[in-house]
């Protein structure tokens, strides 16, 4: 292919172009997905983590039920995966509506323990009646002590991915700043986008053949810099290796990464299409103004 009209200030352009338009991406990742609230509630149960959070339940109650000689199923009778999964979802969400600044209310388990405590109750109370158990002041004391340990453990469980945690933390004011700017943000990343391309355009509007070259460098760039890592990380495999004690925290959170690098894949991969596509059908656009250049000069 011919040097192309303009070639330096078209190439400083583009480079420029191409810088904004991966700030650009970025941004509007972050707003659509890292910032999405609801892609995290989502996740929890297409990455199976809510189920593994009942089966995580229905372990600790194995065991305390050892240590307290009340059957397993007294515990575990007022628990399903469908309200299990509820409420691990109104807590993530809570929390990061919090976080990113979007709510005022911190983020609090919400689960109704009533029919719990009376299930507690209830055989803890006949199974006393039936052995002939003196309802002294340690006997209330004792079934107050299971029940308050046994509901601690389970509003901690229902925190997956460890918002809550995030969300009453430190650090959290600077989320809440960020957050609500991202649009602007993306606005002005766009508008100053937007300029230099303009600029392009009017600097080679008497060579408009050339512009497909450009803008299939810059879509090119622009992929290319997301594309080879997000690949590397998602086929490698590479958040395979995190370690954490609970499978639905586990499964929750190398849920949300791969599904973000799996997104990040898909666009980016069309953008390098684009790109390649816009890059062949200048070169295409050449030839064929070559030849037509060529037969005029044979008919004169």
């Amino acid at each position: 292919m011919k040097k192309l009209y303009h070639y330096r200030p078209m190439l400083t352009l583009a480079i420029f172009a191409s810088l904004f338009a991966v700030l650009a991406e970025a941004l509007i990742f972050c707003s659509t997905m890292v910032f999405n609230t609801s892609y995290y509630v989502w996740n929890i149960s297409d990455s199976g983590a809510d189920k593994a959070l009942y089966n995580e339940i229905n372990d600790y109650f194995d065991h305390f039920s050892d240590a307290t000689f009340i059957p397993k199923e007294v515990y575990t009778k007022s628990f399903t995966e469908e309200n299990v999964s509820l409420t691990a979802k109104k807590l993530a969400r809570s929390s990061l509506e919090y976080m990113f600044g979007r709510s005022l209310a911190k983020p609090e388990v919400d689960y109704d323990f009533t029919k719990y405590e009376n299930d507690v109750i209830e055989f803890v109370e006949k199974d006393a009646e039936e052995r002939s158990i003196e309802k002294d002041k340690q006997y209330y004391a004792d079934l107050e002590n299971t029940i308050t340990v046994s509901e601690k453990k389970v509003n901690s469980s229902f925190d997956i991915y460890m918002f809550k945690q995030l969300a009453t933390g430190s650090n959290v004011s600077v989320l809440k700043r960020l957050v609500p700017e991202l649009s602007t943000a993306i606005s002005i990343v766009f508008a100053a986008f937007i300029i230099l391309i303009g600029l392009m355009i009017y600097i080679d509007r008497h060579h408009p053949f050339d512009m497909p070259y450009w803008f299939g460098t810059i879509f090119f760039a622009c992929g290319g810099v997301f594309l080879i890592p997000c690949l590397y990380l998602r086929f490698t495999g590479y958040f395979d290796g995190l370690f954490m004690e609970d499978q639905s925290i586990y499964y929750a959170i190398t849920g949300a990464i791969y599904g973000v690098l799996d997104k990040l894949i898909l666009v980016n991969s069309i953008l390098v299409a684009l790109g390649l596509v816009l890059i062949v059908f200048a070169q295409i656009i050449h030839i064929f103004r070559i030849r037509a250049a060529k037969s005029r000069s044979h008919e004169y």
